[in-house]
């Protein structure tokens, strides 16, 4: 599988990334048959949170035997040094690991930057955490415009995990100034929603209940197209795929049919999206 820098950080890692929420609920056996899938393809990047359910306490056994070779992150919900000291040394054990390759503050919102960087805020534990080795890089994640391009004020964070999909960019003109900067600041960016279509609506049979929104899993053709939309723009180093082990596995044998490269879409590909996302009522437009 295609291998990019993830910015400054010297990390090589697959232009597929497994999401840690996928094994919520999974117990080891099941865990570690599809972490070795994972590898066996050459994914080599894992993205781990303590909010997704028991899945940092089986995803780190399940990366025992393949720790040296792959690249895990995790990332820190918490607003205080204190708690998120606390989060990001249970998370260390739940993974069995020493030190993460990346560890980011989680799901920021622009009101809450200031309590981070205050003093005994959030931003405390990530500087320690470096300091002390159990990190090698630091990042951040958001869903919002706004409060992106206030992280990306400050030149020591390395990453940045953000929505870059179809429709958030289309119909919404959203993410496209963040992963600008992060382009011309030389920035690792993280994908997620690569493969989202839409909200589900009310009544809908919601079958995919961890990816939160209806990904594409009924439409293969569309699914290339909106995968491989992501992975070309400009700056992205990788997508996450939704967290469910069918849509990664789907994700996992587009890319081999492509050789396991992201290939630029065509012109009528992009407009087939662009249209698609015209369509979708404002509501159906998943951020």
């Amino acid at each position: 599988m295609e291998k990019r820098n993830l910015g400054k950080t010297g990390l090589s890692i697959s232009v597929l990334t497994f999401g840690g929420i996928t094994l919520d609920e999974y117990d080891g056996k099941k865990a570690g048959e599809l972490i070795a899938y994972a590898v066996d393809n050459d994914v080599n990047y894992f993205d781990s949170a303590p909010s997704y359910g028991n899945s940092q306490y089986v995803l780190g056994p399940a990366l025992m035997p393949y720790r040296k070779d792959v690249f895990l992150a995790c990332k820190t919900g918490k607003r205080s040094a204190e708690e998120s000291k606390a989060e990001l040394l249970e998370s260390l054990s739940a993974h069995k690991t020493d030190y993460f390759d990346l560890y980011q503050l989680h799901g920021v919102k622009l009101e809450e930057i200031e309590q981070i960087f205050a003093p005994g805020g959030a931003m405390e534990t990530l500087n320690w955490a470096l300091e002390e080795g159990l990190t090698r890089h630091i990042g951040f994640t958001t869903h919002f415009d706004d409060a992106a391009m206030e992280l990306l004020k400050y030149d020591f964070l390395e990453t940045m995990l953000f929505p870059i999909n179809y429709a958030y960019r289309e119909a919404k003109n959203s993410g496209v100034a963040p992963l600008e900067r992060c382009l011309e600041k030389g920035m690792g960016v993280i994908a997620i929603k690569a493969l989202a279509e839409r909200k589900w609506r009310e009544g809908e049979k919601v079958t995919y209940p961890r990816t939160w929104y209806r990904p594409f899993y009924d439409n293969p053709r569309f699914a290339r197209y909106a995968l491989n939309y992501t992975l070309t723009r400009p700056g992205v180093t990788t997508a996450v795929a939704p967290g469910d082990e069918r849509m990664f596995r789907m994700a996992v044998e587009l890319l081999k049919k492509q050789g396991g490269n992201a290939i630029e879409p065509e012109a009528e590909e992009v407009e087939q999206l662009r249209e698609y996302a015209k369509v979708l009522a404002a509501e159906d437009v998943i951020f």
